[in-house]
């Protein structure tokens, strides 16, 4: 690769927006050229230019995480965070919480948790606010698991806090993890709201995928509430919007599905609509994120509760 390749096509990667109305666009654009682009990273980090190697990486790392392609993705990420001089920025900041949430996908701690304290002091070092709002979000990620919700919350607000006053994008992952907590706290009617709010914040930027994650997560919290025709509402179009070609939206539609069942008192079809949701998550090596597995495990508890396991 030529220098002029690799800064073609990090110019390109500027332009991406894999968070709002033109993300399909986006994804079918640039799947076909993931092994070029990885290819520019590497070739920008042996060409001593560090700096724009981890903005490159920054900007595409999501090409992997909505394939389902996790170790591919922190394959690209080490490849720009591991060498060089490591000089604070605002794309590194970005890059390291990437890589920290690939690893939450993996149920790697450890690691998550030691990338976003990196990426939170990259971005206080540059005073970059969106950025160190990433980073506390991906630490209560790393508490989210850790089933430390008050922690969660507690982040989140921060986050959240941190960009009331920046661009609406930045505004819905802080938003997202404050109601996954709020949910996980056993808050559900407040967690209902902060949902539906994330929902019209989504709706309203265009985030397609986003939108379909939070009606996938008020649904549940629907069912909970013993609310069965909301729910069959929100997963219905979730189906809609949610990318096929990402094994872990494949996974979630089985597990809806699945708790319909459970709720219209289906259990061996719900049984086995759970067997292919995690069936699908083992086969990408994927671990569940908590609020999922919470919603897996208490169908396994009612299912075992029936007699059928």
């Amino acid at each position: 690769m030529r220098r002029d390749d690799a800064e073609r096509l990090l110019e390109l990667s500027r332009d991406a927006d894999f968070l709002g109305p033109d993300t399909a666009t986006w994804i079918e654009r640039l799947t076909p050229q993931r092994e070029k682009l990885a290819k520019a990273v590497r070739f920008l980090v042996e060409d001593k230019a560090e700096a724009e190697a981890a903005e490159l990486a920054a900007n595409i790392w999501r090409l992997w995480l909505m394939s389902g392609d996790i170790e591919g993705g922190r394959a690209l990420l080490a490849t720009a965070l591991d060498s060089g001089a490591a000089q604070p920025s605002r794309a590194r900041a970005l890059a390291l919480y990437a890589d920290g949430v690939l690893a939450f996908r993996q149920g790697a701690q450890d690691e998550s948790q030691k990338r976003n304290e990196a990426a939170l002091a990259a971005a206080r070092a540059v005073g970059d606010l969106e950025a160190e709002s990433l980073a506390l979000v991906g630490l209560s990620r790393v508490a989210f698991r850790n089933g430390d919700y008050a922690r969660v919350r507690t982040l989140a607000l921060e986050a959240r806090r941190l960009v009331h006053d920046l661009e609406p994008t930045a505004r819905v992952a802080p938003l997202h993890l404050l109601a996954a907590g709020t949910r996980l706290a056993g808050e559900l009617d407040e967690a209902v709201a902060l949902y539906e709010e994330s929902l019209e914040l989504n709706r309203r930027i265009g985030d397609h995928r986003m939108v379909a994650v939070e009606l996938h997560n008020v649904g549940h919290v629907e069912l909970h509430r013993a609310n069965i025709q909301k729910a069959e509402r929100c997963f219905a179009e979730y189906v809609e919007l949610h990318n096929p070609n990402d094994p872990y939206d494949a996974a979630m539609t089985k597990l809806d599905q699945a708790a319909l069942a459970l709720a219209r008192g289906e259990a061996n079809r719900a049984l086995e609509l759970l067997r292919g949701s995690e069936s699908t998550l083992q086969g990408a090596g994927i671990v569940l994120d908590p609020d999922d597995a919470f919603e897996v495990d208490r169908l396994h508890e009612s299912l075992a509760a029936e007699g059928i396991v």
